[in-house]
């Protein structure tokens, strides 16, 4: 038995007292030599009730902090610690519930000489870093996206139902707004980029093969100079008409 809100708390509080009443009137018209009657009455009604809501109210009072406990487990099991992102499992799971048919388009980004800035600033500014592109990641990706922190500084992105087109220049405004971004060190400004692979998935090819070939358009963004969007050639051209 679960609770999960406080209307269905006030509903088991109402559900144990009735029954209580109810079984307690069962039980003195049985065992009553005389049954019901006007002075066993009052007794088999109200100490059920004194006692049935005041038991069932801890009762449900636990079930339901059992029921948030389990929640807030649930999301920390599903998200990353520091961004607050999907996990790279829950990734997964997230886009099994969509069902193999579904289409979109993946974006795999990852943040450029990331190991110069750790090197340099150290792993403090390194994180504050990659949660700031993590939230410009989590914003982009609203109503119907998700995205996820793969490991390190690198992430993936799903956006159901999106043509490759229109994922290239979302791709480009989350490109654009992580360049804009800075963060102060020291009294001074330090900047980033991130660099983008695109890629869709309509459902031909198993979604490790269309990750492997955005993550194959995200080292050629790399080797292109970083801070750029690429999409998958040949997919692209597949997917002109969509």
């Amino acid at each position: 038995m679960t609770i999960r809100n406080n209307t269905e708390k006030w509903v088991f509080i109402f559900f144990v007292s009735l029954v209580s009443v109810g079984g307690s009137l069962l039980l003195t018209w049985i065992a009553a030599p005389d049954g019901l009657n006007p002075d066993s009455l009052v007794p088999a009604i109200g100490v059920p009730l004194m006692i049935a809501p005041v038991v069932s109210l801890w009762f449900a009072g636990m079930m339901l902090r059992i029921q948030e406990l389990n929640r807030q487990l649930e999301h920390l099991v599903r998200h990353d610690q520091m961004t607050s992102l999907l996990t790279r499992r829950a990734f997964f799971d997230n886009f099994e519930e969509l069902g193999m048919k579904n289409s979109g388009s993946i974006l795999v980004a990852d943040i450029d000489r990331f190991k110069t800035i750790n090197d340099t600033y150290g792993h403090q500014i390194g994180d504050r870093v990659i949660r700031e592109v993590a939230s410009i990641l989590k914003a982009r990706s609203k109503p119907d996206g998700f995205a996820a922190r793969f490991g390190g500084e690198e992430f993936v992105s799903f956006y159901p139902g999106e043509c490759i087109q229109h994922a290239e220049i979302r791709a480009e405004t989350i490109r654009a707004a992580v360049e804009s971004q800075t963060i102060q060190v020291s009294g001074r400004e330090l900047s980033f980029t991130l660099s983008i692979g695109v890629e869709f998935f309509d459902g031909s090819r198993p979604l490790d093969q269309v990750l492997h070939a955005a993550d194959e358009a995200l080292y050629e963004a790399k080797r292109e100079g970083r801070n750029r969007v690429v999409r998958q050639t040949a997919q692209s051209d597949d997917n002109e008409t969509r």
